[in-house]
């Protein structure tokens, strides 16, 4: 199962927090509908409200799932932020299967990643990761400043925030970066499709 919040704060338009990663699966589904593609998975999406408010529509979703539906989840990976304009590569290190998935695909394109920490327990996967279902995903940053390593390896800017307008009115379409947005949602299909179909 993969998902990504649909809400913004009021103080903002919300398109890198969180239109970026509502955008990223949806082209997935888009791509997987297009294609003709027959995963050997069944693949279940959500676009969640209510996650500024206190992750309320996956919190609410999760607990009305009987204990069958809840076991058919295999894992549930989250995409909150996947294009912020000065980028990170992080990695959700909840579940190591899950990780790999991800680290290997981005090492394949040269691409470094850290493990994601700033927005670890914050987001829509709490409510699936309290209930023992594992759960992966990718985050670009938000607020945390870009360290001068993590600028030389990702290229931006050293000293600023991952995300200058998280949570703020001008988190527009001019507040996404092209390169990062691309290669999460690559790598998100790449995940969706690995994991629906293993061979």
């Amino acid at each position: 199962m993969a998902g990504a919040h649909l809400d913004s704060v009021s103080a903002g338009p919300g398109i890198n927090d969180n239109g970026s990663g509502s955008a990223a699966i949806l082209e997935t589904v888009l791509a997987v509908s297009r294609e003709g593609l027959k995963p050997t998975q069944h693949l279940r999406f959500a676009w969640w409200g209510a996650e500024e408010l206190g992750i309320l529509g996956s919190r609410h979703y999760v607990n009305r799932l009987p204990s069958t539906e809840r076991s058919k989840i295999d894992a549930y990976l989250n995409f909150d932020m996947v294009g912020s304009p000065n980028p990170g590569y992080f990695v959700y290190d909840d579940d190591r299967r899950l990780e790999a998935v991800f680290k290997d695909w981005f090492a394949a394109k040269g691409v470094s990643t850290e493990i994601e920490t700033e927005g670890d327990g914050r987001s829509d996967h709490a409510s699936f990761q309290r209930v023992g279902i594992p759960v992966g995903g990718l985050f670009t940053g938000a607020g945390r400043t870009k360290t001068a390593a993590q600028a030389q390896k990702w290229g931006g800017t050293a000293g600023q925030a991952f995300d200058r307008c998280y949570h703020r009115s001008c988190d527009t379409t001019a507040n996404i970066n092209d390169t990062g947005l691309d290669r999460n949602s690559d790598a998100i299909a790449h995940a969706i499709w690995t994991l629906g179909a293993p061979s």
